[in-house]
């Protein structure tokens, strides 16, 4: 078991490196390319060809590989006005849990969506206009960053269940739990 443990985690440890990997290589390359695209219209008067083509296929791998990993570090956008209503650290516990369930549902449905998409991309054999390139590869991170986010976000229920677990533990009654 704790080889399997072991296993688990390095390829846990190893998905997370090449999120920040994607993340910092497709970063800096959109910052070079609109720097060098500024430069050429700008300057010399010319611009690349269609290389807002690109730009914009490279920042749907950002903003869902990104969101993925905003998941893993749980610092996505959310409201936290339930910590103003509710001051009972259980009730707060019971919510945690039940508003990550709900969120892992809508997640999944998302990762279900987007394997049907990718599908039929393939299907259809969509290609970019300019160059020629098939549009699966552009839309393959909406399916990629909506698995992890699934599996971050069920991370995440498991982590809020055990503490309201630890909160809360079932109480025994003469030798066995109630």
């Amino acid at each position: 078991m704790q080889t399997l443990m072991k296993f688990v985690k390095s390829i846990h440890y190893g998905t997370l490196n090449i999120e920040r990997a994607i993340m910092i290589f497709l970063l800096l390359s959109l910052t070079a390319t609109m720097f060098a695209q500024t430069v050429a219209r700008y300057v010399i008067g010319k611009g690349f060809f269609a290389i807002e083509e690109f730009v914009g296929y490279f920042a749907v791998w950002v903003y869902f590989i990104g969101s993925a990993y905003a998941a893993y570090e749980r610092t996505q956008v959310s409201a936290e006005i339930m910590g103003m209503i509710f001051k009972s650290e259980r009730t707060l516990s019971i919510i945690k849990v039940i508003a990550t369930a709900v969120t892992l549902v809508v997640a999944a449905v998302m990762t279900q969506w987007a394997y049907i998409f990718i599908h039929w991309s393939i299907k259809m054999g969509e290609r970019t206009a300019v160059y020629q390139v098939p549009n699966v590869y552009f839309e393959i991170p909406i399916l990629i960053g909506t698995l992890l986010m699934t599996i971050y976000i069920l991370m995440e229920l498991v982590d809020y269940s055990r503490k309201l677990y630890q909160l809360y533990p079932p109480q025994k009654v003469e030798g066995r739990e109630k």
